[in-house]
């Protein structure tokens, strides 16, 4: 029993010396961790990346370093960065893959493609489209940890907190490759030192065909995922008074059915939130419910308006086309991508203010 002991214990110990003794390891001051990467046209029909890796001080501040390099392949262009830099470049560590408008709009799923296949990199690095080009962006410094991190905090915060719905790399892929809806992106505008996102870039299949002002964020946001983190500040009509919603959860449904008459495609936003504060007098109860009224009314028209908007485009962010094929028996994709823009969509919100935490 003891020699069998001894045996598997052998065993289990040559395992974990071939295993781990054959792992690759490395210095961390021995390497230059990337942590965003950019992509804009270049001349000649060349792509131009940029990456950036932050350098740390001994005073514990952090600066950054820029690579750039052209290329007739976005994959290419990473490999020719290598040869810039004195420590091999790690893409594991990207955070942020940022690519230019001027690209988006003529397509950009190659390049996107470029990083998704690289096992390196994580699918929920942060995604954005720029205003201008990506190399002056991230040739900034940018915030006290390093622009790559900047970045995607900036992303981050208002996904979690805001009103952008999530923009990983996952959820790009996701959304090009399935059947019935497309991709979004947050649209980033350099001002300064600081970055501000100036709304949703809407994409039909790769390509960016449309942008969503901030106004009208909430809204799309509510129409194309659930969450429970919102605010919205309402301006009552015809009045200077304001009322602030806070800790909204928000969730959406999809109806799709067939009748004799066509497709019918009804949309529910559910939303329940916290009025936290009401520039009148006093929050009494007709005001809660002229407040919770006007709030239903504003999000199915600002709901009934982007919908058209994108049945114009012929883009479907909402998911309306992947909702139908799971719901219509033998779905045609190229019928419905001919019906798509003259389909009628019903909308119905619904807002309960379960708490008013104003104080009178």
């Amino acid at each position: 029993m003891k020699k069998l002991l001894i045996i598997s214990s052998a065993f289990i110990l040559l395992v974990i010396t071939l295993v781990f003794g054959s792992v690759r390891t490395e210095i961390i001051d021995e390497i230059n961790i990337v942590t965003a990467i950019g992509f804009d046209r270049a001349e000649e029909g060349k792509i131009r990346g940029t990456c950036v890796i932050p350098v740390f001080k001994a005073d514990k501040s952090v600066e950054n370093e820029q690579f750039t390099e052209e290329s007739y392949l976005a994959k290419e262009v990473i490999n020719i960065l290598q040869k810039k830099s004195a420590d091999p470049l790690v893409t594991g560590g990207i955070r942020a893959g940022i690519y230019s408008e001027a690209l988006a709009r003529d397509g950009i799923i190659e390049y996107v493609d470029a990083l998704q296949r690289d096992a390196s990199i994580g699918s929920k690095m942060y995604m954005g489209i720029v205003e201008g080009e990506t190399t002056e962006m991230l040739n900034q410094t940018l915030g006290n940890l390093g622009t790559g991190n900047y970045l995607a905090t900036l992303i981050e915060h208002n996904t979690q907190n805001r009103d952008l719905p999530e923009s990983i790399l996952h959820t790009f892929m996701f959304r090009y490759f399935a059947q019935g809806m497309d991709p979004y992106l947050p649209m980033l505008k350099l001002e300064g030192n600081k970055v501000k996102m100036t709304g949703i870039g809407i994409f039909k299949e790769d390509t960016l065909v449309d942008k969503i002002s901030e106004a009208d964020m909430f809204f799309f946001k509510a129409l194309v995922e659930n969450f429970g983190a919102g605010s919205y500040t309402l301006n009552l009509k015809g009045t200077d008074e304001y009322a602030a919603i806070k800790r909204i959860k928000s969730t959406r449904t999809i109806n799709v059915e067939e009748s004799n008459g066509g497709t019918l495609v009804s949309i529910k936003v559910s939303l329940d939130g916290i009025l936290s504060e009401y520039s009148g007098r006093k929050a009494e109860s007709d005001v809660v419910k002229k407040i919770v009224k006007e709030m239903e009314d504003l999000i199915e028209e600002k709901s009934y308006a982007l919908i058209k908007r994108f049945q114009e485009k012929g883009t479907d962010p909402v998911g309306i086309g992947f909702s139908a094929e799971n719901a219509i028996r033998d779905f045609d994709p190229k019928k419905w991508k001919d019906d798509y823009g003259k389909l009628k969509v019903d909308i119905e919100a619904d807002v309960i203010l379960t708490e008013t935490g104003v104080i009178e």
